[in-house]
């Protein structure tokens, strides 16, 4: 049975105007030491535009930190029978708190509020009195099954975020974008996988730029309306728990870059400000990155750190055959001298498409153990799928068993039908099925038990999850053939204790079919968890992604793996999703124009903390195969991406790389690159994962002072130092892209030669040749680039010699970093920081910790080198300096021969380099 066709409530001329509510009135105010708290009432007659009006609420201003302040208004009576309603339970998104420290006086921010004529307030700096938000000239409108917010925006403002969201990096002023977890299929500007309700906003001025980031802590169906001068958030549940982020960090504006206060570089903190200033002192800034790095460690928690080899290549196709089909694709790039890590399966791997079994004849146990063995052999790993549904056994067929439902009907962990009080049936690719309710504490019992038989029978290294949105091929719950009653009548304001569920006053502008309709490819938003309360799905929907990608982390992590870092790659994520998983763009299109659109999508994941990010290279398929120029531009590209995966659907064209030479050639080259800079990519994992870094960078990210980059997504960084420019566009054998920072101290280095990029302008678009095996990939001055000679497999790549790529910067100085553990525990035994510093012509280390690694430094390379020196000695520890070998030419200095003077390990001692 179709679900009924509806009017978005944006896209209908007819619908009321919330704005002409009356809005509250603020009394009762109480002051606290970190904030006050008011009583808000409605401030006239009931509007009950969609839903019934809340008469009275309560506000908290919490200055919870230094950087950041809260905004709070919930309904001031609240039983426990409807706390979902409008209460987010902190076990499945963090709710910050205050820090114990910080008051008004302390806080970056300040807010300011009026009864005049209804309660509304704004927030800006303490420090030159920037306005960041502010409702004056709108009411607030808070009712059973809606609310709204407005702020005024300045014109042309430059915000970026709300995601998951298939659109442009910047998001323009004549846009909405819907937040409500649905399969999608990467739709263009529409509502996608994931719900992030987290902006941020840059603002050029005099040369300079500030920035400032707002969190809505909000899971429900939600609608962002972008207009010219306004921003209006519009949810059909919930709280208004916003969370303001100055962005702001203390920084020396002396003769270096500043990154974050005593890290002593730009490397992992972005660049500030040109060279000079004010002799070293203290002054206040605010970027991009660091509201980045607020939020994620001060709002939804930091993202989990990735097993090593996880950034190895991998592939995948919705259609491989049986054991034997692996097998030979495996063999087949390894004859092509194509570095391959991983190799995954689809839903084909199961029996008759049901979770948690394996096809007794294709991918039989036995078949799947040897498999496995033999990819190991080789430092090979395998990958199945976990689909999120779980096949309903047919009642009226006894032989009909499917155990995995069986044991979770034992212990009654799957999410039921409010009109039956039985288990809620969907649909699913094995047919009807039913949903695990991640409310209980048996659903994560019932999961991590299964995840162990799966291992037991078909050992794996990870897994990605599909369908977690949660997704359902059907409206209603199909399994029963019954009707829902709310479609029965019109949608209409209920009293408050009633609300209508599946067809709700507001309609979202969701986009997952045609029907425009909530209830269409989701689990029916009646239906009833199997908590206390019986919480409704309408409440909590968006929270099934992460209850599984939760429970997948708790079951690898303490029984399949203990100790070891989970490999989850999830598809519909929310806020917070990053502490458990990476994700994965979904079914993408082959198609140049999804290509393009894939770098903000990723940009947009490395602001809300999911940096294990990527595409399907070559794009997934859906109605078109792939082409050869595609596919090696696409390989190119996703090389820097941090998650870096092939896969393609059934029915679809071959697309592994080796079927085309020219995309062997592009591959091989590309991996090269990706596997010699695994080190790097590894240690900027580290910083994200314990500062909230971003790995993957937007130009205007490191360079927040350029008007000029903030809309540039064409190119991108991998971390501070690699600058990336693909081709984008069909039958192009050259490619425009700006060097940033050029005329204001930047310096950028060509990776295949190491010359300088010279004879170019500030903001200038340089054509650069790019024929089909190529990718331009530039690296920043002032960098020390730890490497490795590449390997066919990342175990291989991390026991062969280090090197060092050093590129100075416009003084001859240059710094990096680089973090070493065991790549694989959650709690590593030992660790080692190494910090390099490069000035002057000499190059020294420094460094902590006491972990182990065996390979040597073979070679030293600095680029940028005027003239050739008179020596060169390398020392180590306290030992004197010895002539080492080294050549000249093109202004590079090639230090080689260090092996002997390393075979304890490259970083068993520190040392230094001085040329002369």
């Amino acid at each position: 049975m179709p679900a009924p066709t509806v009017t978005p409530t944006v896209q209908d001329p007819t619908a009321p105007d919330p704005q002409k509510c009356p809005g509250y009135r603020a009394s009762n105010v109480q002051n606290n030491n970190h904030g006050f708290t008011a009583d808000l009432t409605l401030a006239g007659q009931s509007c009950n535009v969609f839903g019934t009006d809340i008469k009275d609420l309560s506000l908290v201003v919490d200055y919870q930190a230094k950087e950041r302040l809260n905004v709070r208004i919930v309904p001031k009576h609240i039983a426990p029978y409807n706390s979902s309603w409008y209460i987010l339970d902190s076990e499945f998104i963090e709710q910050p708190q205050w820090d114990g420290s910080t008051s008004s006086q302390s806080s970056d921010l300040q807010i300011k509020w009026s009864n005049n004529p209804s309660f509304q307030f704004s927030t800006s700096r303490r420090n030159g009195g920037e306005e960041l938000f502010s409702t004056f000239g709108h009411v607030i409108v808070y009712e059973s099954q809606f609310l709204e917010v407005v702020t005024n925006m300045q014109q042309n403002y430059n915000v970026y975020g709300i995601n998951e969201n298939i659109h442009n990096f910047r998001l323009g002023t004549d846009y909405t974008q819907t937040l409500f977890n649905a399969d999608t299929a990467d739709h263009l500007d529409g509502n996608s996988y994931g719900t992030h309700p987290f902006y941020q906003e840059t603002r050029y001025s005099d040369g300079g730029s500030t920035a400032h980031g707002v969190y809505s802590r909000n899971v429900h169906a939600q609608d962002w309306l972008l207009r010219d001068t306004s921003i209006t958030l519009r949810a059909i549940g919930g709280s208004i728990d916003l969370y303001f982020l100055s962005g702001e960090t203390e920084t020396s504006d002396g003769p270096t870059w500043g990154g974050r206060p005593g890290w002593g570089n730009f490397w992992w903190g972005g660049h500030h400000g040109a060279h000079g200033g004010n002799g070293g002192q203290q002054t206040s800034t605010s970027t991009a990155l660091e509201v980045f790095r607020q939020y994620q460690a001060g709002c939804v928690g930091l993202p989990a750190m990735q097993m090593y080899w996880t950034y190895g290549f991998h592939q995948c196709h919705w259609g491989y055959k049986n054991t034997d089909n692996l097998r030979e694709v495996v063999t087949n790039y390894s004859n092509a001298g194509i570095p391959l890590e991983g190799i995954w399966t689809d839903i084909d791997a199961y029996d008759r498409t049901r979770v948690f079994t394996n096809d007794p004849v294709n991918f039989a146990p036995v078949d799947m153990q040897s498999l496995h063995a033999w990819l190991q052999s080789r430092g090979q790993h395998y990958i199945p799928l976990v689909d999120s549904n779980v096949y309903f056994p047919n009642p009226n067929n006894a032989s009909d068993v499917y155990e995995p439902f069986q044991r979770g009907d034992a212990l009654q962990t799957f999410i039921r039908d409010s009109g039956t009080g039985y288990y809620y049936l969907g649909n699913g690719w094995p047919g009807f099925s039913t949903w695990a309710d991640w409310l209980i504490p048996s659903s994560q019992t019932w999961f991590t038990a299964e995840m162990q038989l799966a291992h037991e029978r078909a050992p794996y290294d990870g897994i990605w999850i599909d369908l977690n949105e949660a997704a359902s091929f059907c409206a209603y719950s199909c399994g029963n053939g019954e009707l829902p009653a709310s479609y029965i009548h019109p949608p209409s304001n209920m009293s408050r204790d009633t609300r209508n569920l599946n067809n709700p006053p507001y309609k979202p502008n969701v986009s997952q079919t045609s029907t425009n309709n909530i209830i269409d490819m989701v689990i029916l938003p009646n239906a009833t968890h199997n908590d206390p309360y019986n919480t409704t799905e309408y409440d909590i929907h968006n929270l099934f992604s992460v209850g599984i990608l939760r429970a997948a982390y708790n079951a690898m992590s303490q029984t399949v793996f203990p100790g070891k870092r989970p490999f989850i790659i999830g598809r519909a994520s929310v806020a917070g999703s990053g502490r458990y998983t990476g994700n994965w763009g979904g079914d993408n299109d082959s198609r140049w124009g999804a290509m393009f659109l894939s770098i903000s999508q990723a940009l947009g994941f490395q602001m809300v903390g999911v940096p294990m990010f990527g595409t399907d290279t070559c794009g997934f398929g859906n109605a078109v195969n792939t082409t050869e120029e595609l596919c090696a531009r696409w390989a190119e590209l996703n090389a820097f991406f941090p998650f870096y995966r092939n896969h393609y659907g059934i029915g679809k064209a071959p697309q592994e790389f080796y079927n085309w030479e020219s995309v062997s050639e592009a591959a091989r080259r590309v991996i090269s690159i990706r596997y010699s800079i695994l080190t790097y990519i590894y240690t900027l994992f580290y910083y994200a994962h314990t500062q909230g870094d971003t790995v993957m960078r937007a130009l205007a990210w490191e360079f927040p002072d350029d008007s000029t980059l903030y809309q540039t997504d064409t190119q991108f960084l991998l971390g501070p130092s690699i600058l990336v420019t693909p081709v984008l566009t069909e039958g192009d054998y050259t490619v425009n892209g700006v060097f940033p920072g050029i005329g204001q101290g930047t310096r950028w280095f060509d990776w295949y030669t190491l010359q300088e990029v010279k004879n170019v302008r500030p903001q200038q678009n340089v054509t650069m040749d790019a024929p089909l095996e190529h990718i331009n990939v530039h690296i920043r001055g002032g960098t020390v680039l730890p490497t490795q000679a590449p390997g066919n497999t990342t175990t291989v790549t991390r026991s062969n010699p280090y090197g060092i790529i050093i590129t100075p910067d416009n003084q001859g100085s240059a710094s990096g970093n680089l973090y070493l553990d065991d790549g694989e525990s959650i709690s590593p035994s030992s660790t080692k920081l190494v910090e390099f510093d490069y000035s002057r012509g000499r190059l020294t280390t420094k460094n902590t910790g006491n972990y182990q690694a065996t390979a040597p430094l073979a070679n030293i390379t600095i680029a940028g080198v005027s003239r050739q020196p008179r020596s060169v000695t390398f020392s180590t520890g306290r030992g004197r300096p010895s002539n080492v070998k080294s050549h000249f030419a093109n202004n590079t200095l090639y230090v080689t021969g260090l092996e002997q003077y390393t075979r304890g390990g490259a970083w068993q001692n520190e040392f230094t380099l001085q040329t002369s």
